[in-house]
């Protein structure tokens, strides 16, 4: 919080110190280490722990109690539900289990050291503009000063300069610690996907990404809902005439407002509810939206695909049984979520076939991830810009940026460069994963899409129902998306009858 200051200006302190130390933060004390520390428990517990994966746990679990407040708040994390489903929904497996608890219990950790040593230098900065604060007052009011008017004036200005420079100086330091944090994060995030396969949807947020925690963006669906839909629904349903296939689903949105705002409904069962009434906003949601940089197409072609599904689930698709309309919203969660680890392990495996080192692999496929174009990671002469500065020679690179790279050998570069070559300027990481297999020997697309899908784990006919259907009435980003997240549906079939029915996209 920004201190209450008498006679500095913190507007303009602010703007010289060009950044707001004090925003930076509250944007990291916003992030929840206690409750990905108490997931991180319910993983390590549940697994088989070897001795040495209990070590790595503990220093960790040190870590995080050396640096946490304990301060409450809330818990929407269900941690032994998300341990079920990691290993029954999503087949992780158990011998991973423990490695998954000391991976998040390191995220942990490092976002309560990161918010300890914040909330210091924030402190030290505050006393430090009261001490200058009290020395203007005195400058300001005391009619006694026997100084002449430009020694004081110049005072003033010292006073007020060397505010400047301790809060520039501390903005520098937040920030850095910031960058080291998301870079740390980053990293175990895909280490989490690659090494675990396991997607850790359920801390976004709360792990301070930059993004609204997934309690937070099912609150403001609720309130959307209510504030833009929940009128027109009830008046449609009220109005004269038989049930119309428009009837029965204004009358499921009203069925799961009334879920979502009832307290003594379970957490799960909101946050199904929610997630429902948030998918129908975004399906109709006009304006660009941001490429999903996993899955490629957007949160609207997400959307639209999810509510097709929905209801496809809920009549029993494809002859399969009828699912309620929270078991099918709860396999839509469990399929995006094995699907996005199963594609970052995919183009990590990809670009290590085409010859380029591991650190490297998951390097290029977490920049991606980020959103970094292509093209931004590659110097004149062709070495990696390592975005903290150091290229492959270690010398320092023309542009650099906060997410630090591992470095690249010259083998490395020339893969890199030659997967380039098949990839638009901003490319995600489902393309890379193609770019680097089939596609790149001229295998059809949709043979190939329905191979990667029918992989993960059997696959059912969803790799390429779900690709058919989306690609339908979405377009070619729902057919990638949908090949994938339907491949994950089931588990009586595999590569080859999902590559036989994923050629039917190609006719």
């Amino acid at each position: 919080m920004v201190p209450q200051l008498e006679n500095l200006d913190i507007g303009q302190v602010i703007a010289a110190a060009g950044g707001d130390p004090w925003a930076v933060d509250t944007s990291l004390q916003r992030g929840r280490p206690n409750q990905i520390s108490d997931l991180a428990l319910a993983f390590h517990n549940a697994g088989r722990c070897t001795t040495e994966s209990s070590k790595a746990f503990e220093e960790a679990r040190n870590r995080f109690e050396a640096s946490w407040n304990r301060e409450n708040g809330n818990h929407p994390i269900n941690d032994s539900a998300e341990v079920q489903r990691a290993t029954q929904s999503l087949g992780v497996q158990a011998d991973k289990l423990p490695k998954i608890g000391t991976d998040l219990e390191n995220i942990a950790a490092k976002l309560a050291e990161t918010q300890r040593i914040s909330a210091t230098q924030i402190s030290s900065l505050d006393a430090q503009l009261k001490d200058i604060d009290g020395a203007l007052g005195h400058l300001l009011h005391d009619p006694h000063n026997p100084e002449d008017t430009a020694a004081i004036q110049q005072r003033i200005n010292d006073l007020i300069n060397l505010a400047d420079a301790d809060t520039k100086s501390t903005l520098g330091t937040l920030e850095s610690l910031r960058d080291g944090y998301t870079d740390n994060l980053e990293k175990a995030v895909t280490s989490l996907r690659v090494d675990d396969g396991y997607d850790p949807s359920p801390i976004q947020g709360i792990d301070d990404d930059g993004k609204s925690s997934h309690d937070e963006h099912d609150q403001n669906a609720v309130k959307n809902y209510d504030a833009k839909q929940r009128q027109l629904d009830q008046a449609l349903v009220d109005s004269p005439g038989g049930m119309t296939p428009e009837k029965a689903d204004a009358a499921a949105r009203l069925r799961d407002y009334a879920i979502a705002t009832n307290p003594a409904a379970s957490l799960d069962a909101r946050r199904l509810a929610s997630e429902r009434l948030d998918d129908f906003a975004l399906a109709h949601f006009t304006g660009p939206l941001p490429t999903d940089r996993v899955l490629g197409g957007d949160a609207r072609t997400r959307a639209q695909m999810r509510l097709e599904l929905q209801k496809k689930l809920e009549q029993g698709i494809l002859g399969g049984p009828q699912m309620s309309p929270d078991q099918a919203t709860q396999l839509l969660d469990d399929s995006e979520q094995h699907a996005r680890a199963f594609v970052m392990q995919q183009a990590v495996k990809g670009l290590e076939w085409q010859g380029m080192s591991p650190s490297a692999a998951k390097a290029v496929a977490r920049g991606v991830e980020q959103g970094i174009p292509w093209a931004e990671m590659v110097k004149q002469d062709g070495q990696i810009v390592t975005l903290t500065g150091a290229g492959v020679d270690g010398a320092v690179a023309a542009r650099g940026g906060r997410h630090a790279v591992d470095a690249f050998t010259p083998q490395d570069v020339k893969v890199f460069e030659r997967i380039g070559k098949s990839l638009d300027a901003g490319g995600t990481v489902i393309e890379v994963g193609l770019a680097t297999n089939d596609l790149m020997n001229g295998a059809p697309v949709g043979q190939t899409l329905g191979k990667l899908g029918g992989s993960i784990g059997g696959g059912w006919a969803g790799s390429a129902a779900g690709g058919a259907l989306a690609g339908t009435f979405i377009g070619p980003e729902g057919a990638i998306f949908g090949a994938i997240i339907g491949a994950a549906f089931g588990a009586w079939t595999g590569e080859n009858l999902g590559g036989t029915l994923g050629g039917q996209l190609d006719k």
